[in-house]
């Protein structure tokens, strides 16, 4: 379980261009050994928004049970989206 609290860690910080959000968690969580990429599924999860921001759903297949709900704001000009929560659902 490490490698995931490792890498929940790292997406915490994480600041890129908002329509990169799925692609770098997915980075993310191959470099950190967590799966590979054709492994890991991130989409837009709606129903988890919250005031802090944007929901992604981050699934590894063979987890049914577990996923990673990565939250993000979008900044004020659209462009740069920070990760304001990062838990496991």
């Amino acid at each position: 379980m490490a490698k995931i609290d490792d890498a929940i860690e790292r997406i915490k910080i994480l600041e890129c261009p908002t329509g990169n959000v799925e692609a770098r968690v997915t980075q993310i969580l191959e470099e950190y050994g967590v799966a590979s990429n054709n492994a890991i599924t991130v989409e837009r999860d709606k129903y988890a928004d919250n005031v802090n921001g944007e929901a992604y759903r981050a699934k590894i297949s063979g987890n049914i049970d577990k996923s990673i709900i990565v939250v993000a704001q979008s900044g004020l000009d659209d462009y740069v989206a920070k990760v304001t929560d990062v838990y496991l659902s």
